[in-house]
Order: C-alpha cells, then sequence, then structure tokens
C-alpha cells in the first residue's frame, strides 16, 4: 500500500504533528494555553483513533474476507482432486478388461478392491468392496487381468467374499485348450501354498501335456467359457481313487491379489451345457 495515496494514514500523520507541536507549548506556564491545548488534543486524539481504527478494522475485514474466500477454493479444488483420482483409477481398472470385454459384449464386469482376507482360510480367500448393490450374486465369477481366480461364496450389500481356485470348495469346468480333453478344476491343500490347482476327473487315455493352456468350459451356466485358468505344470497319479489329474498354475498370484473384478452377467449364464 502506498502511504501518499491513503487519507487515512496522511490524516493520521498530520495530527501527530500537530500534537508535537503543541506538546512543546505545553512546557510553557499559560494556564489558558494548555486548557486550550488539552481540549485540542483530546479531539485530535479522538479523530487519529477514529481514523486508525477504521483503517485497521477495513483491513481486518477485507483480510478475513479474502481469507475465508480461498479457503473454500481451496476446499472446492480439493473435492475435484479427488474426483479425479477415483475417476482415472476406475478407468485404469476398467481397462485392464477392455480386451475381454471387446471380445465378449456381454460381459457385465464390475472393478473392486481387496479389503480384507481371512487369515482362517488356507485357501486365500478375500473380501472385495463390491456387493449386492453392484448386482453381484453368489457363483459370480471373479477375474483378474490374468483369468480367473475365484469365485462369488456370499455377498452383502457392499462387499463380498471370494473363494478362489485354490479351494477344494471350487468346482469349475475346464478344458485343455490344446488337447481338447475336459475335466473339472478345484483346489488341494497339497497345493494351495504353492499358487497351485488341479485339473480332476480327467481320462486315462488324456492326450494333456505340460505347458497346455487351460481354460473354463461353460458347462453349467456357472463360468463363462474360454476365461483362463493357468498352464499344465505336470500330470499326476491319484494313488487313492487310480484316477488321474493334471497339476495347473495360475497365471494369477492367488495370495497377492490386491484387486480383482465380478462379472456379474455374460451370454449363457445359468444355462447347463448340453
Amino acid at each position: 500500500m502506498n502511504f501518499f495515496e491513503n487519507k487515512n494514514l496522511k490524516v493520521l500523520a498530520i495530527t501527530l504533528v500537530i500534537v508535537i507541536v503543541m506538546g512543546v507549548f505545553c512546557l510553557s506556564d499559560n494556564s489558558f494555553v494548555s486548557t486550550a491545548i488539552n481540549a485540542a488534543t483530546k479531539g485530535l486524539f479522538q479523530v487519529t483513533s477514529a481514523a486508525a481504527s477504521g483503517v485497521d478494522g477495513a483491513s481486518y475485514e477485507d483480510l478475513k474476507a479474502e481469507n475465508e474466500k480461498l479457503k473454500q477454493e481451496n476446499a472446492k479444488l480439493r473435492e475435484e482432486l479427488v474426483d479425479y483420482y477415483n475417476v482415472k483409477e476406475e478407468n485404469e481398472k476398467l481397462w485392464k478388461y477392455y480386451d475381454l470385454k471387446k471380445e465378449n459384449p456381454s460381459y457385465q464386469i464390475q472393478p473392486a478392491n481387496v479389503i480384507r482376507r481371512d487369515s482362517n482360510d488356507d485357501f486365500y480367500s478375500f473380501t472385495l468392496d463390491i456387493g449386492s448393490a453392484d448386482k453381484v450374486e453368489v457363483n459370480c465369477p471373479v477375474i483378474t487381468d490374468n483369468g480367473l481366480v475365484g469365485w462369488v461364496s456370499s455377498v452383502d450389500a457392499t462387499t463380498c467374499i471370494v473363494k478362489t481356485i485354490l479351494s477344494p470348495d471350487t468346482k469349475a469346468g475346464a478344458v485343455d485348450k490344446q488337447s481338447k480333453d475336459s475335466g473339472i478344476i478345484t483346489g488341494s491343500a497339497s497345493l494351495c501354498d504353492r499358487n497351485l490347482t488341479q485339473l480332476t476327473k480327467i481320462t486315462e487315455d488324456n492326450k494333456i501335456k505340460e505347458g497346455d493352456i487351460v481354460v473354463t468350459s461353460g458347462a453349467g451356466g456357472v463360468y463363462p467359457d474360454n476365461l483362463i485358468v493357468g498352464e499344465v505344470r505336470e500330470i499326476k497319479f491319484n494313488s487313492y481313487d487310480t484316477t488321474r489329474y493334471a497339476v495347473v498354475e495360475p497365471y494369477e498370484d492367488i495370495k497377492s491379489i490386491t484387486a480383482a473384478a465380478v462379472i456379474t452377467d455374460f451370454d449363457g449364464k445359468g444355462e447347463v451345457a448340453k
């Protein structure tokens, strides 16, 4: 602020000069002059105080109003920034499933975050932050951009619990993409800690080989067909029931999943394949 452009400050300065001059006269013994000076000084001090308080009061109110305006603008910018990051995060999640959605237009996909894991579950089940309000139902397939990872075992309005393909509770129809041999994907206590599952119920004369890709068959109407499950690691013989099974390694590390998506609808859902 320019001192010489402010009228109130100029009045204040002139007043102070007058007071100093009159103070010099007060040193004399003339009582009449002293009385007059005192009266004038009192009035000048009142004018000076009013001027000063007017300047200070106006400045304080202006600054207060400006500060409040800036606070509101900052709060609005913070809200817009949060909205931007939320939209960006949602778009990044959806982009992961762009190719899958493009190849399968009927898929309804709901991305979600893992919000907790069940420490008492040996097969690494987890909870997602979406539920029935997002059209999630029991048995809905759960995927990542690397393939099938599990299915919804229970649901409430805002969350759902997912059992993984490492669990023996999983029963998903599957097929070897190369040999066309079919079977059932189900977990095993002896394999789960190594992030492995198994393709069971395969025929004795199967043509499955190490390195083959296993996908869902679509039989049963619970899972859409051609969802990638994993890669065959070896063929083994079950000594308990004299059957063969393929050890399958998912392309996703089930134990470290932090985000996934639920397929809430697809063509053929609920239909048993003939």
